[in-house]
């Protein structure tokens, strides 16, 4: 059986790249250039997944940033590359989508292990891989990882409402105020 070609709609320009072997997709996760909100097609393009559904990317993390934004669900080589360029430290607190659990990035066995300042394939996903009970299960288990980041994405939209709710009724207070639009 050949493996899949991969294509992916980068959500910040909406430029599509592919085909592409799983490797090469892959590559791109390890190098932490596939966010949250790409898309991804393993079926000639008739149907797109966000990359945090396509189980091999391991995209089961969230990141609450020091301002308490919640980041992701992104992967391991995000974190490193954060971590390279300063945005977080070994101190942030990590969600695991997968079981919903809080851990510093400096207690996880991957942060203890992993080269922070090097991202490649080799190093990025060592020891990242999906525990043999998860491949037993599935499709029960990806069922479930999928409802739980839906749920997730969920929150986060509402959040989001009302953010642009109260940003606007503050908007509206200011040009009321000042006669002028907020720069």
């Amino acid at each position: 059986m050949s493996q899949p070609t991969w294509h992916l709609i980068k959500a910040a320009n909406n430029e599509e790249y592919g085909p592409m072997s799983s490797d090469s997709l892959m590559a791109l996760a390890a190098e932490a250039k596939i966010s949250p909100m790409d898309k991804l097609s393993n079926d000639g393009r008739q149907s797109w997944r966000r990359a945090p559904m396509v189980r091999e990317l391991q995209m089961d993390w969230l990141i609450q940033m020091p301002d308490q934004y919640l980041y992701g669900p992104t992967n391991i080589a995000t974190m490193q590359e954060f971590l390279a360029t300063g945005e977080i430290d070994e101190s942030v607190t990590l969600i695991n989508c997968v079981d919903g659990s809080e851990s510093r990035l400096r207690d996880l066995p991957f942060f203890q292990v992993s080269p922070h300042h090097v991202r490649s394939f080799n190093s990025t996903h060592q020891g990242t891989q999906w525990p043999d009970h998860h491949k037993a299960g599935g499709d029960a288990a990806l069922q479930q990882r999928v409802k739980l980041l839906e749920k997730q994405i969920m929150e986060c939209q509402h959040s989001l409402d009302e953010w642009k709710r109260a940003h606007g009724f503050l908007r509206q207070q200011f040009i009321e105020a000042t006669g002028r639009e907020p720069l």
